[in-house]
C-alpha cells in the first residue's frame, strides 16, 4: 500500500486528530517521518484530511463529508487543540522530571555515604536513561522557543559538568583505597558492589 493511501486509511479508520509521529507509530507499513509528512502535505492539497498548527506543532485529522454539521466540525476543531495541548503538558512533565533527577545528582555529595551513593546513582542513572527515551519521542518538534531550549540545554550542561566533577571526586577516593588494596580494581569494585557507567551501558550524553 502507498504511504499516501495508508495515511488516508489510518486517519479514516481511527477519525480523530493525530501528530506526524502518531501517524508514523500507527500506520502500517515501514514508512519514515518524512515519507509521512509529504503524505500528509499531499492530503491536505487534496482537500481530504484537515490540517491544524499550533505555534510549530501540528496535527491532523480526516476531512468529513458535506453533511458534516458545524457544530460537528467545531468539535473537531475543540479535539484537534485538546490533542496539541496534552502532547505540551506531557513534554513539560517530562522536561521538568529529567531536570529533577539530575539536580538530585549533583546534590548527594556530602549528604550521604558512599554506599548510599553509589545506590542512589544507580536508580537515578535507570530512571534518567527512561526519561530520555521518552524525550527523543519528541526530537525534530519544536514545542518550545528556541532561547528556552537553550536555556534548558544550559542548565543540562552545567549539571553535566558537576556530575562528571563528582564522578571523578569518587574514582579518586577509590584509587586512593587501591594503593594499598592487595587485589585489582575489578575486586574491589565487586567487593563494595560498585558498577561503573560502562558496566551498565549509562551515557549521560544526549543527542541535541
Amino acid at each position: 500500500m502507498a504511504c499516501n493511501e495508508a495515511v488516508l486509511k489510518f486517519l479514516e479508520d481511527h477519525n480523530r486528530p493525530f501528530s506526524n509521529s502518531d501517524i508514523q507509530s500507527g500506520v502500517k507499513g515501514d514508512f519514515g517521518k518524512s515519507a509521512i509528512q509529504k503524505a500528509l502535505d499531499f492530503l491536505v492539497q487534496k482537500g481530504k484530511v484537515k490540517e491544524k498548527a499550533y505555534g510549530k506543532q501540528k496535527v491532523y485529522c480526516i476531512v468529513q463529508g458535506s453533511g458534516t454539521s458545524t457544530s460537528e466540525l467545531r468539535e473537531q476543531i475543540l479535539e484537534m487543540d485538546r490533542a496539541i495541548n496534552e502532547r505540551t503538558i506531557h513534554l513539560k512533565e517530562l522536561t521538568d522530571q529529567y531536570k529533577s533527577k539530575v539536580k538530585l545528582i549533583s546534590e548527594l555529595k556530602g549528604q550521604i555515604s558512599l554506599t548510599d551513593a553509589i545506590e542512589q546513582k544507580v536508580t537515578l542513572d535507570q530512571e534518567i536513561q527512561i526519561l530520555e527515551e521518552k524525550l527523543k519521542q519528541y526530537e525534530g518538534t519544536e514545542l518550545i522557543e528556541p532561547q528556552r531550549k537553550k536555556e534548558v540545554q544550559k542548565h543540562f550542561d552545567k549539571y553535566l559538568n558537576e556530575y562528571k566533577k563528582r564522578k571523578r571526586l569518587c574514582m579518586d577516593m577509590l584509587n586512593a583505597i587501591l594503593e594499598n588494596y592487595p587485589k585489582s580494581k575489578k575486586h574491589l569494585f565487586d567487593d563494595i558492589g560498585i558498577e561503573t557507567d560502562e558496566d551498565v551501558g549509562f551515557s549521560l550524553q544526549l543527542d541535541v
